[in-house]
């Protein structure tokens, strides 16, 4: 066998070790191997996954072979390998790899690994990638392809380690110097058609620096608008893409197949017109997200606040537009003095006598919490009754009540005073 193919090495069960502890087996479902021999790296692969199958009894492993020389082919079918090509350089696929795990043949070990990493970058995800090479390709760059290796190499941050005899006791011996190279190629960001076709239209535009868990602070309300709008124009033309591609994915040739893949809305069984419902749900993100923001809540106290959270349910059914936005904000605003009014009078009472003495304030006769607060007054100074200590003991203000109750105190005073307090901050 080894003289019909002088570029047949096993894998000696040292250097195995070597490879599989480089890899974080935790990502990793599926894999390739391109250069299978006999299937050393195969066996060292399962022994892998059955060792943290323990804790991940619902994954299903996957690991595809390829292998040019066709004797050996027959022994990894003896095996119960898959093997799916007989040429690595010529192999394409769709299919996409956590892990490439690799001793090609050293005579062109520069084309497999370009290959893998190629292979890799063109899946536009996170994977791995281990590969045994002879030293000399990276000591010894002669050639043009030896030299875009190593610039690859340097430009991924691969890892390289130098081994020594490292088949020296293999089952066929070389001394030859050994690179053990251990790439990380993380995921790459998608070029989207539908985005770019978006970002063409001239009837709306965005900021170029968009993120859907970010709002653009500059003219606040217009801009969260102009997301909003952006958001919902793309997941529609998602949802068109998808329903003029659904005839060529389905389960059988029949026309009233099912789909293979299926687009859905999370947490939506109202609505039968998925537009529609994936509308409603962006809607109700945005709605929520105004009514948690110190920009347009920030002069509301926490009772009020809470009253307008509670119907945000409600707001899904109108449009998160110009007009609605500000109706609400007319609205909200009519509302305020009441719930200033309103909070002065709670902070009152929860600062008096009245929760404090509760033989006092369990007798009516006895009750005077109205009268004073001298429960908590030391001299010209009150004790307002706040739990704010952290779990190690240190004065640390951050539970969400408290520091509600402090910016209510805030607006409070700042209502009272007609706005002397509003740059005092009490946290």
């Amino acid at each position: 066998m080894f003289k019909d193919n002088p570029d047949f090495y096993p894998t000696p069960p040292k250097l195995i070790c070597k490879m599989t502890s480089k890899v974080e087996w935790e990502h990793v479902n599926s894999v390739l191997e391109p250069s299978a021999g006999k299937g050393n790296l195969v066996e060292a692969i399962n022994n892998q996954f059955k060792n943290i199958s323990s804790y991940r009894r619902n994954s299903k492993y996957d690991i595809d072979t390829i292998e040019q020389d066709e004797n050996l082919r027959h022994i990894l079918r003896g095996k119960d390998c898959r093997v799916i090509a007989d040429d690595f350089l010529t192999f394409n696929t769709y299919k996409r790899y956590d892990l490439i795990f690799m001793n090609p043949p050293f005579s062109c070990g520069v084309q497999h690994l370009l290959k893998a990493i190629e292979l890799i970058e063109k899946q536009q995800r996170s994977a791995q990638i281990v590969c045994l090479l002879n030293a000399e390709t990276l000591k010894n760059p002669y050639s043009n392809d030896r030299k875009f290796l190593i610039r690859k190499l340097e430009e991924i941050n691969a890892e390289i380690e130098y081994i020594q005899n490292a088949f020296s006791n293999s089952e066929r011996s070389t001394e030859v110097e050994t690179a053990l190279i251990y790439i990380t190629i993380e995921n790459q960001e998608y070029s989207s058609v539908l985005l770019e076709e978006l970002k063409k239209d001239e009837s709306h535009r965005i900021n170029a620096d968009y993120k859907a868990t970010q709002l653009v602070d500059a003219d606040f309300v217009k801009g969260i608008v102009e997301q909003f709008n952006y958001e919902i124009k793309a997941g529609l033309k998602l949802i068109n893409e998808y329903n003029s591609l659904k005839p060529l994915m389905l389960n059988s040739f029949n026309d009233d197949s099912t789909p293979i893949l299926k687009l859905q809305i999370d947490k939506s069984n109202e609505e039968k017109d998925i537009g529609n419902a994936y509308i409603k749900q962006i809607r109700a993100k945005y709605w929520n997200t105004l009514f948690n923001n110190d920009q347009f809540m920030g002069l509301f106290t926490s009772n009020l606040k809470q009253e307008y959270l509670q119907h945000v349910e409600e707001l899904k059914d109108y449009d998160f537009s110009l007009f609605n936005i500000y109706t609400l904000r007319i609205q909200i605003s009519k509302e305020m003095t009441r719930g200033v009014e309103d909070t002065i009078l709670n902070l009152f009472e929860e600062f008096s006598h009245k929760h404090y003495y509760d033989e006092s304030s369990k007798n009516v006769h006895l009750y005077n919490g109205w009268k004073t607060n001298k429960s908590y007054k030391i001299n010209k100074k009150i004790i307002i009754p706040l739990n704010g200590y952290s779990w190690f003991g240190d004065y640390s203000p951050t539970d969400y009540k408290v520091l509600e109750k402090l910016k209510d105190i805030e607006k409070v005073f700042n209502y009272l005073d007609n706005g002397l307090t509003e740059d005092i901050n009490t946290m």
